[in-house]
């Protein structure tokens, strides 16, 4: 079994992965193939807060984990030959994590999304990486998940013709969490990752047609960037991608909308930790094969449990164990990170364009 190390315990660390972990603990055992060794450790210059805090909504406590305030507090509690450690600090000290990680001598690490904040800080960590032998997965539970999946058969199944358009709908109010914390610098870092790397992993390579964030708007004040983003992106195989994030929204929505030759598939992944179903529209144009009773592409209504990120630390658990874990997962990530960067630079320049 494998000790898992969570360093940082914000709403990231500790309200997904802490929580998460426990779950694959014993959904493990309860298999009679126990995967993750608890309780977990979590490392945060905070520590000390975080345990008085005790039992609040995202508290490591409620987890059961050893909350310590340093990787040098954390050695007395892990060993790192067999650890997997979670980097889920801000996306700007990504690369300093990672490298202070390896120094200690860890090998196997699972990295919150973005993998880096700038592709000066991304080629750093590839350098890394390949120089210190490091098994590196990048949180992408989207591309992971049964829903995914289900989409991946569609597009390559070719019942409902050839892919022409995605378009994805992350909206969320993100108000409070925007306001006490600083981790994301543009609201291109929230959301957009997830259904960057949905996009190109169903539709391929892609090259940037335009990026732009909006400022967050409320009675404490307004947030540079945070309020939304808007990206479109043009794949090498013809299909266009537009992705859409509004952090001011209302309402809750995590939608994909795939428009086929022959016919309309949308996609709606949980809202949220309080639900764990999926729900897959297959849509065909009047005339189109509707696809074999049962089958995923079967027109209609389909409503399934799709655990993705539980289903997704399994994957990774059972990647470090036989040391292939980043082989699939860290080119998509890299890719990604690549255009995300792209976006950052093309928002930034169209906001300076408009302060003139």
């Amino acid at each position: 079994m494998l000790k898992p190390l969570v360093v940082g315990l914000g709403r990231s660390g500790s309200g997904l992965h802490l929580r998460t972990l426990s779950r694959l603990a014993g959904r493990t055992a309860a298999a009679g193939a126990p995967l993750v060794s608890l309780p977990a450790v979590g490392c945060d210059p905070r520590a000390g807060a975080l345990r008085a805090a005790g039992q609040g909504p995202h508290s490591p406590a409620g987890t059961g984990a050893t909350v310590v305030a340093s990787l040098e507090q954390a050695l007395a509690h892990v060993d790192p030959a067999h650890t997997v450690a979670h980097v889920c600090t801000p996306p700007a000290l990504r690369h300093a994590v990672v490298a202070e990680l390896a120094g200690h001598g860890f090998r196997r690490m699972i990295v919150e999304k973005p993998l880096a904040a700038s592709l000066d800080e991304l080629d750093a960590l590839i350098r890394l990486r390949d120089q210190a032998g490091l098994d590196l997965v990048t949180v992408s539970h989207w591309t992971g998940s049964r829903l995914a999946a289900r989409l991946r058969r569609l597009v390559r199944g070719g019942r409902l013709g050839a892919l022409r358009r995605i378009t994805v709908d992350q909206h969320k109010p993100r108000f409070h969490r925007s306001l006490v914390t600083r981790g994301h610098r543009t609201a291109l870092d929230v959301e957009i990752p997830h259904s960057l790397a949905l996009a190109l992993d169903l539709a391929g390579p892609a090259t940037l047609r335009t990026a732009h964030c909006w400022d967050l708007r409320c009675e404490e004040g307004e947030l540079p960037g945070m309020g939304g983003a808007h990206v479109e992106l043009d794949h090498h195989s013809g299909v266009s991608t537009l992705l859409r994030s509004d952090l001011g929204a209302p309402v809750r929505q995590r939608s994909v909308v795939c428009e086929f030759e022959n016919g309309t598939v949308t996609a709606h992944f949980p809202l949220s930790e309080d639900d764990d179903h999926a729900q897959l529209v297959v849509a065909p144009f009047a005339g189109g094969a509707p696809g074999p009773a049962g089958a995923p592409e079967e027109a209609g209504h389909h409503v399934f449990r799709d655990d993705a990120l539980t289903d997704f630390l399994e994957d990774a658990y059972r990647g470090f164990a036989s040391g292939t874990a980043d082989a699939g997962n860290f080119p998509l990530a890299r890719e990604t990170t690549r255009l995300l960067c792209a976006a950052r630079e093309h928002a930034a320049l169209a906001a300076c364009a408009g302060s003139r």
